[in-house]
Order: C-alpha cells, then sequence, then structure tokens
C-alpha cells in the first residue's frame, strides 16, 4: 500500500524550524512598507508657500470672508457689552498717560535738531489729532479687530508728511503665490511696489495699495490666517454669554408682570376666558414700571391661590467668572469687578496685569514708532522710549533711604534731596557713615576722621593716624614703646584708648609671662585694630566671616594672635 503524500515536498510543521525568507525582494520595507510617497503635483516654485489658502483667494471682495466673524460682528460685541467696553477704554487710558520721548539709539549719536523734528512729528503724527487721540484711534482697532492700518501721505519727494488712521475693516490684504503680503521688487533696474492691499468701500474694491502706501500692523498674527487674532475674537464665546446675561437682567426691569408668581383660576374658566385674563394682566403691567409696585384688586378665586416663585439672582459667582475671563483675555485686573480682596491680593494682581498686558502693549507700540522713525523718516540713529515713572510710596521710599544710609551707601544730604528736603550746614551730611550698636562710624580715613564711637554714654576719640603697616623689615622705625610703626612718629598718647573711660590697654589685658615676649604688645594692638574695623561693617558685609563667629573685640582679636602671644591655639600644635 502506498503511503499517503508519497512524491509530494514535505514541510515541517514545527514552529523552530520554521524560517521566513525575503528571497526576490531588494528591500525589507518592501514587504508590506510604508511604500514611497507620491510624486509632488505642484511646480518646484511653490516651495516656501505659507499656508493652503483657497484657491482664488484675492477674488473675494469682502474682508475676512473666510473667516468665522466679521469686522462688523467684533465691533458690535465690542460695542454693546458694557464690561468689554469698560476694559477696552481702561487699557487706552493706562497707555495715555504714559509719557514718550525720542532718544539716540545705543551706540549711536544724534544731533538735537533731528531729536526735536521727530518729536514734533509724533505730537502730531496725522496733522490733525494729537498723540493721545490718535494713538486712541490706532488701538481701538488693535483690540477690536486687530487690524490698525495707517496711510502714509507723501511730498512729491517722497518725504513722509503724516501717518492718517484708516478703518482697518475696509483694508483687504492681498496675497502673493506664497501666502504672504507682496514686496517690492527690482525689475529691468526699477523698483516695483505690487498691489499689497485693497480698500473696499461701498462693497467695491475702490483702491490699491502697496506696502509703500499702507502700514498694517496686526499684533497677534497666525501662520494660517491672513488676519489678526484680537483680544475680543478671542473671548468671542464668553462675550455673547455675557452680553445675554445682561439682557436677561435689563429684562428684568423693562419685561415681564412683576411679581414673577402662579396664579390659580377658578376651575370653571376655560382656556380661552384664562388667556384673556393673562394677556390683560400682561398689557397692563408691561412697560409701567411704577404701576408694578401697586396693589390690584383681581376677583376673589383668583386671589385665593397666589405662588410667589424664587426671585433670580442678579449678580452671582458666574458674573464674577465672566468679569475674570474678560479681564484675563486683556491682562486687566479684575478687582473692580469681583468681590472684595485683601490688599496684597490686589496689589499683586495690579503687578502682574501690567507686567503680561501693559508692557506688550508699549514694546507693540515702540516697535511701530522705531520703524516709522528709522525705515520712513530716514533717521537710523534714533529710537522711541517710554518714559516710565512709577510712583513709590513715600513711606516705602523713607525706609529704603534709611537703609541705604546706614549701610554707608548714600550720603544724608544725597537722601534728603531725594525726599525733597534740606539739611542744615554740617559736615557730616556729606560723608558716607556706617550705623552700628555703639554709634555712627565714618567710612574711609582714619579713627580721627572716624569719629565718635558712644559707649557708657560717653564720647572717647580714637586716635591711629598712622597705624598702616608694610611688611616686616628690621630697620623699621618704632615708637617710643618699642612698637613697630610706619613711620615712628606715632605717640603712646594716639594708641591709648582712654583707659578711664574706654578700656585698659593692651599691656594690662595681657599676662606676666605674655607682656615679656618682645612685640606682643604690638600683635595684640593691631589685631584689635583690625577687629574693630570688622565689627564696624554692615551684618551683610562678606568680610565679617573673619570675625569668627564673635560679636567682640577680645575673642575676635585672639584669632589675629600668634599663639605664643597669647592668641587661639593652632588645631595640631
Amino acid at each position: 500500500m502506498t503511503e499517503r503524500g508519497a512524491g509530494l515536498p514535505r514541510w515541517t510543521l514545527s514552529p523552530v524550524e520554521v524560517t521566513a525568507s525575503f528571497g526576490g525582494f531588494e528591500r525589507a520595507a518592501d514587504w508590506f512598507g510604508p511604500s514611497d510617497p507620491l510624486a509632488p503635483g505642484a511646480p518646484a516654485e511653490v516651495a516656501g508657500r505659507q499656508w493652503d489658502f483657497p484657491s482664488g483667494y484675492n477674488l473675494n471682495v469682502q474682508a475676512r470672508n473666510y473667516e468665522a466673524f466679521s469686522f462688523s460682528d467684533l465691533r458690535m460685541l465690542a460695542d454693546a457689552y458694557d464690561l468689554l467696553r469698560l476694559v477696552i477704554e481702561t487699557r487706552k487710558d493706562q497707555i495715555e498717560r504714559m509719557n514718550w520721548g525720542i532718544r539716540a539709539r545705543a551706540g549711536a549719536s544724534a544731533e538735537p535738531g533731528q531729536i526735536a523734528r521727530v518729536e514734533k512729528f509724533f505730537q502730531s503724527p496725522d496733522g490733525v489729532h494729537d498723540w493721545c487721540a490718535w494713538m486712541r484711534m490706532i488701538l481701538e482697532d488693535l483690540f477690536v479687530i486687530d487690524a490698525p492700518a495707517l496711510w502714509c501721505e507723501r511730498d512729491r519727494a517722497g518725504g513722509l508728511l503724516a501717518l492718517h488712521p484708516l478703518d482697518g475693516a475696509t483694508i483687504k490684504p492681498v496675497l502673493d503665490a506664497w501666502g504672504r503680503t507682496p514686496r517690492a521688487f527690482v525689475q529691468n533696474g526699477k523698483l516695483v511696489y505690487p498691489v499689497a492691499f485693497q480698500q473696499v468701500l461701498k462693497g467695491v474694491p475702490a483702491v490699491n495699495y502697496s506696502e509703500r502706501d499702507i502700514v498694517y500692523r496686526p499684533r497677534n498674527v497666525r501662520a494660517h490666517r491672513a488676519y489678526g487674532f484680537s483680544p475680543v475674537e478671542q473671548v468671542m464665546a464668553t462675550v455673547n454669554i455675557g452680553l445675554k446675561r445682561q439682557l436677561h437682567q435689563l429684562s428684568y426691569y423693562s419685561e415681564g408682570n412683576v411679581p414673577e408668581s402662579l396664579i390659580g383660576v377658578p376651575d370653571a374658566w376655560t382656556p380661552d376666558q384664562i388667556k384673556n385674563f393673562q394677556d390683560y394682566w400682561d398689557l397692563y403691567f408691561t412697560g409701567d414700571l411704577a404701576r408694578r409696585r401697586r396693589a390690584k384688586f383681581v376677583p376673589g378665586g383668583v386671589a385665593k391661590t397666589f405662588i410667589q416663585t424664587k426671585e433670580p439672582e442678579l449678580k452671582n459667582a458666574f458674573d464674577e467668572w465672566i468679569a475674570r475671563v474678560v479681564c484675563f483675555a486683556f491682562s486687566i485686573s479684575p478687582q473692580p469687578f469681583v468681590s472684595q480682596m485683601n490688599r496684597a491680593t490686589s496689589e499683586t494682581q495690579k503687578e502682574t496685569a501690567e507686567e503680561e498686558g501693559l508692557f506688550p502693549i508699549l514694546a507693540w507700540i515702540k516697535r511701530l514708532c522705531d520703524h516709522v522713525i528709522q525705515n520712513m523718516l530716514g533717521v537710523d540713529s534714533l529710537e522711541f522710549v517710554w518714559r516710565h515713572e512709577t510712583a513709590i510710596d513715600p513711606t516705602v521710599q523713607r525706609e529704603n533711604l534709611v537703609a541705604y544710609v546706614s549701610a554707608g551707601m548714600m550720603t544724608r544730604r544725597r537722601a534728603a534731596e531725594i525726599m525733597g528736603e534740606r539739611l542744615p550746614a554740617d559736615p557730616m551730611v556729606d560723608v558716607l557713615t556706617v550705623s552700628t550698636g555703639q554709634g555712627v562710624v565714618r567710612l574711609g580715613g582714619n579713627a580721627d576722621q572716624n569719629g565718635v564711637m558712644k559707649r557708657d554714654g560717653d564720647f572717647s576719640l580714637r586716635r591711629f593716624d598712622n597705624l598702616s603697616l608694610g611688611k616686616f623689615e628690621p630697620d623699621q622705625p618704632r615708637d617710643d614703646q618699642g612698637r613697630w610703626t610706619a613711620t615712628g612718629s606715632v605717640t603712646a598718647e594716639q594708641v591709648s584708648y582712654q583707659q578711664e573711660k574706654l578700656e585698659p590697654p593692651v599691656a594690662s589685658r595681657m599676662s606676666t609671662p605674655q607682656r615679656t615676649v618682645e612685640n606682643c604688645a604690638a600683635e595684640w594692638q593691631r589685631a584689635y585694630d583690625r577687629c574693630e574695623g570688622l565689627l564696624r561693617l554692615p551684618k551683610f558685609h562678606p568680610d565679617r566671616v573673619l570675625l569668627g563667629g564673635y560679636t567682640n573685640k577680645e575673642g575676635c582679636a585672639k584669632g589675629f594672635v600668634s599663639e605664643r602671644c597669647g592668641g587661639n591655639q593652632i588645631s595640631g600644635s
């Protein structure tokens, strides 16, 4: 009997002996791989296109035709919602009160005549409005639609005469083949300015502008959009909620049949009778606020079943949340619109709002003005600057000045000038001094100039005019007590501490064996002088580490005296 399967190829079923082969394939990736991408169908010149804008984008007449909200929608919300309008006007007021100026750029010099000419231009940039009114018009379009636009009026020679604000809602940016604003190019040796913007008036394109004619500066630009993203558009949903809630609150006073309630009617009334009575009741109270507060006589069957419903809250935590969101979009402190908070929290929010909201707007204005000065007025050496004048609390300022004077960082006369005060003619008002526990010590000079140290209610003068010692030399001169000196002119009177008032001389503080050691008295004297100077230093001075943790002169001096003269014992000796 023939074996089943005879003559047929055999394969083992053991998974250990099974191997996969890629024979016939050039690469492993061809086996269920990702495959090669399709060949690009666009010309090579398309490289660098900024975003995938719709085909025929420039054929649209109206601005923001491909955006979710139109310019008119944004302006309607900004004008209709009271809270949003107040926040916008507050930000305008904050910028209006800022002082500005023109100065030379870092590393450059400028003539006073150039500075005066540029300042005169910005005092009335359009020749009609002053700086404040002109800037408020620009900020309105910046905050609401993020489309500030300025038309450049020029003379016959091409010089800039004025910058006139335009309605940014009428300006439609034109895109080039790469999705950007067309820029000037050179053709046949001439500079050509292509159409970069169109002004749409009466529903039709009215005027073409190049980038030389229009300064169009949205602040919050995005790579996938041709228009800016204003703060009003960012909180569109929240503003809609707030606006509807505001209308609801308004209807509480202008609509309805107050008091809001459920009133029963006799069971025998038909639906038509109920409807007629309801219409009569609404007509009687609607639009007349005074009539709602008067008593009204109704049939007995109606008055028996009166159910007063709960009055709605006119303001709650949800209103505060809306206020916080709107204020956060403009980085304005929500303090006026929320529940009372402590002073520290309100001041912190105010400072944070200025850092996160006001300063970026000021920086945007500076960049705009620098562009006008350097690229349009042709003065490369000048720049626009803000003059920040922060008001300081007088109490805090006085405490800071006292700390500066006590630390020897400022003279008393300078501190008085800052506070607007005048001091009498005294030599000490122009001297840097350090305040210590023993009195006031003058910085610099010798101890005679250092003045007076107070101890036990008495004042004593310490004289060490010539105690600055150099390196040891065998022939160095000595004073009348055998101590090394710099010039040999120091007397015993100069190194005394007025023993009857201060402390005994160095020799009396030493033991008998120590006094017999040559030069120990001078070594102790130098140690006391050094420690005395260290103790006068402010507590934060780095040299105070040399005190070794001691707060008195005796303990400190032992660290500067050799062991043979009674100083601290050296470790390991």
